[in-house]
């Protein structure tokens, strides 16, 4: 055989290997099926359940998958929000630096005010999103105004003059929300830098402020869903701006909770939590702003997210459900239609074998248990006996008081006969209409006598014993011997010699226990 066909040969030989195991796996449970059907029932809805838990588990998982692609989603909106305000607040730092840098400058101080507003203001006034620059001196007040004529106000109040006037390095300082003074209590921002004189000292700042509502059109062009949230708030807890936006509220407010904390503590994450606002629990996703004091949220609503994993869910589910139900209705109904069939079948085996009168075995199971017991004595060497038992006088019996009587006699001797052979290996069967043939593995002949002997006694005395109601009196005849390696050549050969025992208690008289005559006479004779 080439190398190729060692190839091909190998898969083959695996898969027939394959179905031997599963031919293997399907006998066992055939037989499982068949001896215990209700035990195939309960490992039928077991595997139900286990399917139907598993389905449950993979829908768990699903809602997490899609909590985790709605995060995703999340981040990368922040990801394009951030990158927009990151662009323009750098591009208004340069405007600033350029602001700043004409300030500090002499000969641009020196010209005169038209041509030194437009060099100072002409790149800042030039950007959409830029509601006003400014220049105020060490003390606070307004000296240049882009929009025009510079107002007469003082704004030293203001963080983004004081941090300034307090701390050299502050650099691009981000102050918090405000309402303006000097543009009718406009919504702003402001982006300040430190103005220093020659010798170094403070000399005022440059100031630009940008309108809260270019953040508000940012966030107003997301799609958070019909109950779903976005934010942006400084890194203090102060709220800039907010889609939808909160209700009756004409003042910034400052937030505490633990939403808030959570992501003034973070650079970045995701998180579940219920809105301290309205109630509703959102999946919040936030990152601050590179180069600013903002984080940007997202917090689409929970219940928005899962919508769809619901529905399918309950469609997966109420299917996985149903089929289970059904299989494990169908599989105990199969169960108990196998159980029935089992206990119908095992009935009828017993009628096959029982005495319908007595109830012991008849005369086909009586065949099985010789042969069985000759076998084993054969193959252990150990003795068994046989007990041939003999109504006597039933023909004349049954004449006198009935058939009624009759069998009401057979079955009060069958009983006294299995109280006497209680042993597990005994057996006793109703051999003809009113003989009877008991088995006793392992037993010689002298215990074989002792048993005929008590069964002859019991029986003669049956019909009087108390609390049994009575009938005429009867007697038996058994003849009994034992079977040894030594001995009967056959089967057949035994039985002969316990038959010719029986007769010959019949012969002495009746009522009578006779003892086989050994194998060896009967050979010689």
């Amino acid at each position: 055989m080439g190398t190729s066909d060692l190839a091909l040969a190998a898969p083959a030989q695996g898969l027939q290997r394959l179905r031997a195991r599963l031919a293997v796996y399907i006998g066992r449970i055939a037989v499982l099926a068949g001896r215990h059907p209700l035990a195939v029932g309960a490992l039928g809805t077991l595997l139900s359940l286990g399917a139907v838990g598993l389905t449950f588990v993979t829908l768990a998982a699903g809602r997490q998958d899609t909590i985790d692609h709605a995060c995703d989603t999340s981040r990368n909106v922040i990801s394009i929000l951030s990158n927009d305000v990151q662009h323009n607040f750098e591009l208004a730092d340069v405007s600033l630096q350029a602001v700043t840098a004409g300030l500090r400058d002499p000969a641009i101080m020196k010209l005169a005010p038209e041509i030194r507003h437009k060099v100072l203001f002409e790149r800042a006034a030039s950007a959409r999103y830029i509601s006003a620059v400014s220049a105020l001196d060490e003390n606070g007040n307004v000296i240049e105004y882009g929009a025009g004529k510079p107002p007469t106000a003082n704004l030293a109040d203001r963080d983004y003059f004081y941090v300034h006037a307090q701390n050299r390095d502050a650099g691009l300082f981000i102050s918090r929300p405000y309402h303006s003074r000097l543009r009718n209590h406009a919504a702003s921002i402001a982006l300040s830098r430190r103005v220093e004189k020659a010798d170094g000292s403070f000399g005022g700042i440059a100031v630009i402020a940008i309108d809260i509502g270019y953040f508000q059109q940012l966030l107003d062009r997301l799609d958070v869903g019909t109950s779903g949230a976005a934010f942006i708030i400084r890194n203090d807890g102060t709220m800039v701006a907010r889609t939808p936006a909160l209700r009756n509220s004409t003042q910034f407010v400052v937030f505490r909770s633990a939403i808030m904390r959570r992501m003034l503590q973070s650079q970045r994450g995701s998180y579940e939590a219920v809105s301290p606002f309205d109630g509703i629990t959102r999946i919040y996703t936030f990152a601050r702003i590179p180069g600013t004091a903002l984080i940007a949220a997202v917090a689409p609503a929970e219940k928005d997210i899962l919508v769809e994993w619901k529905r399918r869910s309950i469609i997966v589910g109420a299917s996985a459900l149903f089929v289970s139900a059904t299989f494990i209705v169908v599989i105990w109904l199969l169960a108990f239609a196998l159980r029935d069939r089992a206990a119908m079948q095992s009935r009828l085996e017993h009628m096959a074998q029982t005495d319908s009168l007595t109830g012991l075995n008849n005369r086909r199971t009586l065949d099985k248990v010789l042969l069985t017991e000759w076998q084993r004595m054969q193959r252990t060497g150990r003795e068994v006996s046989i007990l041939f038992i003999d109504v006597d006088h039933f023909k004349k019996y049954n004449d006198a008081y009935g058939h009624a009587v009759g069998d009401e006699a057979l079955k009060r001797i069958a009983a006294g006969l299995a109280r006497h052979l209680k042993r597990p290996g005994d057996s006793v069967a109703r051999y003809g209409g009113e003989e009877f043939v008991a088995v006793l593995p392992e037993t010689g002949e002298r215990g074989a006598l002792n048993v005929a002997e008590a069964i002859r006694r019991e029986i003669e005395v049956c019909h009087s014993a108390e609390g049994v109601r009575r009938i005429p009196a009867m007697t038996v005849s058994i003849g009994c011997g034992a079977a040894t390696l030594a001995g009967d050549l056959s089967l057949e050969a035994f039985m002969r010699r316990i038959d010719s025992a029986l007769y010959a208690a019949k012969a002495a008289g009746r009522n009578r226990v006779v003892a086989a005559e050994p194998a060896v006479a009967l050979a010689e004779v």
